[in-house]
């Protein structure tokens, strides 16, 4: 009986090598999502630490924000490591003639990708599971918590002696500023929110202060004076002096802090609602269909960049352990850049949604499958 004759007569799927190739695998799979976390997480090191700089924020609340943030990036982080486990593996395999060994015993290249096909394939179910569901009520958190922690240190954000326009509907100038009190010296406001009864105000002394269960600011003015004028009845104007004068700033809270959803912060009942409801609403519901294939599209890369990963392994002869990282991050990136065109091409309608965000998928599978048939299957 020949070898090729005794590898079809054994199943596909073997226990055995499940073993072999989870103790192959799982290491460098868990070691290097923690790295691609820490790289990812890397990117948004300013954004952090201007908090902790400028606005003072405690430390619990910037883990908290780390901790939404590396939940977002699950989704990315988990088929890229995958990616690296599986080049890890088996070109460590294939560099120690274990691969030979196994063929040389009647097993097969296939019978060798079946448990990291199923591997591949319960992953690409957890991820999708987690773009669904557990992210976007990760990112919600994270939109909630940045907003609160804006609106509480937004002080922080203004300039001594400069006029600020914007400042929630008002022109606001202040002499000096201390961001430690939110606390500003000899105020200027200029209040435009009704248009027929502006108002500019004077004021020796302002505190600015989070009413965050009341869903606004106050910013408490003491020592000045408000100048009245109706803009209906022309030359008529009022003052009146005041020792503290409250003015409410609304943020539009709802529970903590409230503000707009973002595509990726819908679970996917939420967003398969959002989608049917901006129908007449051309760019924002592309804009909804691009983040809905989107999140399936990450999931399935698991198995693309598993199918991909394992014939890379299979070809390579020797040394290639040790550039393993720099092998999956060439693919990652390749990978990555191929998305970004794709959803530019999505979002501005040059092709159909599930088009553009699927075709890098197709694009790296079928590669995978050219060097499987050229060079492995050969």
């Amino acid at each position: 009986m020949s070898a090729t004759d005794a590898s079809e007569k054994r199943p596909l799927f073997s226990w055995y090598l499940t073993k072999y190739l989870s103790q192959e695998v799982l290491l460098s799979f868990i070691t290097g999502t923690t790295f691609f976390l820490l790289i990812l997480l890397m990117f948004q090191a300013v954004r952090l630490m201007e908090f902790v700089v400028m606005h003072q924020v405690s430390l619990s609340d910037v883990g908290r924000l780390c901790l939404y943030l590396v939940t977002s990036f699950l989704p990315l982080a988990i088929p890229i490591a995958f990616l690296f486990a599986v080049l890890m593996g088996i070109s460590r395999a294939n560099s120690e003639g274990e691969i030979l060994a196994f063929q040389v015993n009647s097993i097969s290249l296939r019978q060798i990708f079946a448990p990291i096909a199923v591997f591949s394939a319960v992953l690409s179910i957890f991820v999708l599971y987690l773009s669904l569901y557990t992210v976007p009520q990760g990112n919600r958190a994270f939109e909630l918590l940045y907003t609160r922690l804006a609106n509480e240190r937004i002080i922080a954000a203004l300039k001594p002696g400069v006029f600020i326009d914007g400042f929630y509907g008002l022109v606001l100038y202040a002499e000096q500023i201390i961001p430690l009190k939110s606390e500003m010296k000899k105020v200027f406001i200029y209040d435009r929110r009704e248009e027929t009864h502006p108002l500019s105000i004077t004021a020796q002394a302002g505190v600015l202060r989070q009413q965050g269960d009341k869903g606004f600011l106050t910013l408490r003015l003491s020592n000045g004076a408000i100048h009245f004028e109706n803009t209906e009845e022309e030359g008529v104007q009022q003052k009146i002096d005041f020792d503290v004068y409250d003015i409410n700033l609304d943020i539009a809270v709802q529970g903590e802090t409230w503000r707009v959803y973002s595509p990726p912060s819908y679970n996917f009942g939420q967003l398969r609602q959002r989608i049917a409801e901006t129908v007449h609403d051309v760019p924002q519901h592309r804009q909804l269909l691009v983040e809905f294939h989107r999140r399936f599209s990450m999931a399935f890369s698991c198995m693309v960049f598993a199918a991909l990963g394992f014939c890379i392994g299979i070809l390579s002869q020797k040394g290639i352990r040790s550039s393993a990282i720099v092998l999956c991050l060439c693919v990652a990136l390749g990978w990555w850049i191929a998305y970004l065109v794709a959803n530019a091409m999505a979002v501005s309608g040059w092709a159909p949604a599930w088009f553009a965000i699927w075709l890098p998928n197709f694009i790296f599978l079928g590669v995978a499958y050219y060097l499987y048939r050229r060079y492995v299957g050969a």
